[in-house]
């Protein structure tokens, strides 16, 4: 690690950037959701390589799997020496009825599971949804609890799914409501136009998304290719001194 960037940056300070970053690219629920088929998403496995302020390297991987119905988004990251982290969840697709009667279908969140490790501190936590009694059960290292569902709430995985098909079909949505252990928070995105990016893994035409925050001096972008179905290639955070880049190495897809 570079002797500098642990002169000028607090470990504490770092192990904040480092877990922020990390929770920023896996942004990528139950949300309504339109759809034209039942296959609305295909697996496929997606690699990356990111660095900050361009001396602190890692890899970071996202993985889509489908079973029985059930589907599995996964994200790992990797932080040379410093931080690991993990983060998965579950869920499933179901017919709903519109108010004309005609069916569409909703993805629906079943559990979500985060694991971060930074030197020797480590955090983890997680919630299950309960439908029949509209109940999230959540679990840290403060204990348990629990907090009312909400039909539109999201996952921080299940994010990115959501946005990516909004964004195919032109219909961001003004705000999404994100779940975690501690309960629904709002989220929006600005959708910023086309633009080119090139990565090791190709050059792409995309869609950039900004997340909107309320620190004015943050900013995090989303470059999006509809090629890969609008797959994240590149997901760039300024904050202050500080930059995050992460960029696409690696993609399959079992798509035909």
């Amino acid at each position: 690690m570079s002797k500098n960037l642990m002169k000028n940056a607090q470990p504490q300070r770092l192990q904040k950037n480092i877990r922020m970053m990390v929770q920023i690219f896996a942004l990528p629920l139950s949300f309504v959701l339109s759809i034209s088929s039942v296959h609305a998403f295909e697996p496929f496995e997606a690699n990356y390589s990111f660095n900050i302020a361009g001396l602190l390297h890692g890899t970071a991987s996202r993985t889509l799997t489908v079973k029985d119905d059930i589907w599995n988004y996964s994200f790992k990251a990797n932080v040379a020496s410093l931080a690991t982290a993990s983060e998965f969840s579950h869920f499933r697709i179901n017919l709903a009825k519109k108010d004309d009667n005609s069916t569409s279908q909703r993805i629906e969140s079943l559990d979500h599971y985060y694991n971060f490790k930074f030197l020797t501190n480590h955090k983890t936590n997680s919630f299950k949804v309960d439908w029949n009694k509209k109940v999230v059960n959540t679990t840290n290292q403060n204990g348990s609890n629990s907090y009312p569902a909400q039909v539109g709430m999201l996952d921080m995985l299940d994010l990115e799914l959501q946005v990516r098909e909004d964004i195919k079909h032109k219909r961001l949505q003004p705000f999404y409501l994100l779940a975690d252990d501690k309960g629904i928070s709002r989220i929006s995105f600005v959708n910023e136009g086309d633009e080119k990016v090139t990565t090791d893994a190709g050059t792409y035409d995309t869609v950039r998304i900004r997340l909107v925050q309320e620190n004015q001096k943050r900013k995090t972008y989303f470059w999006l290719a509809p090629k890969m179905d609008y797959l994240p290639v590149q997901v760039r955070q300024d904050d202050g001194s500080l930059s995050y880049i992460l960029s696409l190495t690696r993609y399959t897809s079992d798509a035909k």
